[in-house]
């Protein structure tokens, strides 16, 4: 199985989901010409759908139109059943940036016919990962994301805009879902998704409130 990383540090922990929220951030589901959900609006990826810094992700043959999808993701420490939005932070240890890569077009088509949209989400590569920072001592609503394609900046956005803070998220998920060590859950992406083709080399990186760069994740589309 597919791990995650802690940074400055030799441990790395098993991956056993990959929880992601979508439309998470009001002006991106104005992007996506969406309603701004009621609840969380919950979807997986495989754990094989990962893929960490200096890797190279192939464009599925099935797609023309590959987007970016910038996000901050938690690591689950302790995992449990049924846990209150008051004690959920206990049960994180680490946060990076991740790369939530979406065939459009595929997920478009699928929406249309009122089928799973997994196979546009899911497919290998698709959850590129920075290695984790622990949460100790960070101040969580600070934190920012950005993303660079070809050095130039796409995304910009702030933890502190998201719809659904993760503490909510945990209580939602875990009503359904039992969660394990090292489960990852994506907090869903800013305005500014965009397209992405063979060549481009994207760099995703976590900040501080300060404006320092906590971690970091590239990749090369190929």
């Amino acid at each position: 199985m597919n791990t995650i990383r802690f940074k400055n540090s030799n441990e790395e922990i098993i991956v056993p989901k990959i929880f992601c929220v979508g439309k998470n951030y009001a002006r991106h589901a104005v992007e996506m010409k969406s309603d701004i959900p009621g609840n969380p609006v919950i979807f997986m990826k495989p754990s094989t759908a990962i893929v960490h810094d200096g890797s190279k992700v192939e464009v599925p043959t099935i797609t023309k139109e590959m987007h970016h999808e910038t996000e901050i993701f938690f690591v689950i420490g302790a995992g449990g059943k049924n846990l209150k939005k008051s004690d959920a932070l206990k049960h994180i240890v680490g946060v990076g940036v991740g790369l939530d890569l979406t065939l459009r077009d595929v997920q478009g088509e699928l929406k249309r016919d009122g089928n799973p949209w997994l196979i546009s989400k899911g497919f290998d590569g698709s959850a590129p990962i920075s290695e984790a920072v622990p949460v100790d001592g960070l101040d969580l609503i600070s934190l920012s994301i950005r993303l660079y394609v070809d050095g130039h900046l796409r995304q910009h956005g702030s933890y502190r805009d998201t719809i659904f803070k993760v503490e909510e998220i945990i209580e939602y998920i875990s009503q359904l879902f039992t969660l394990e060590r090292g489960d990852l859950i994506f907090t869903g992406t800013p305005e500014g998704v965009a397209s992405i083709s063979a060549g481009d080399k994207l760099k995703a990186e976590l900040l501080d409130g300060s404006g320092m760069v906590l971690t970091s994740v590239g990749v090369e589309i190929v």
